[in-house]
């Protein structure tokens, strides 16, 4: 039983991390086109995390935890609920890092605006991985 428990947690976990760095992928993809594009820190972050919050709900409900219940537009709740706290998250610091004061973002990296917002984006989206195993695991893909 105990080989069992770890085997299927440590499967759940890498295909966790799978669908985590591929959201990620997408994120950063779309988050850095549209920061070049815009030049706007929140605007970038706000679609970037739209679609992989999207892509990261199907990947996680189907894919890594294997729910097939009819209790979607309920879970699709929550998983939005607790994205939308960790975007809130991201958004208040592109917000301060980014949009405000940049300054303050650039000088403790010493590297450019670009790659800071790089940086920036890379620790954010590592926290958010942790955090959203955390929400999905327990409070979102749960058994009744």
């Amino acid at each position: 039983m105990k080989n069992t428990i770890k085997s299927t947690l440590t499967s759940q976990v890498f295909k966790y991390l799978v669908a985590g760095v591929s959201a990620t992928a997408i994120y950063f993809i779309i988050k850095m086109l549209l920061f070049s594009a815009t030049g706007s820190g929140v605007i970038s972050e706000i679609i970037a995390q739209g679609v992989s919050i999207l892509f990261a709900f199907f990947t996680n409900k189907l894919w890594v935890f294997e729910k097939t219940s009819n209790r979607l537009l309920h879970e699709f709740i929550k998983f939005v609920i607790s994205r939308l706290l960790v975007l809130l998250l991201s958004v208040i610091a592109n917000w301060y890092f980014v949009d405000t004061h940049p300054h303050l973002l650039v000088s403790t990296l010493h590297l450019n605006l670009k790659q800071s917002v790089f940086v920036l984006s890379l620790f954010l989206q590592v926290l958010t991985i942790i955090l959203n195993y955390i929400f999905s695991k327990f409070l979102i893909f749960t058994k009744k």
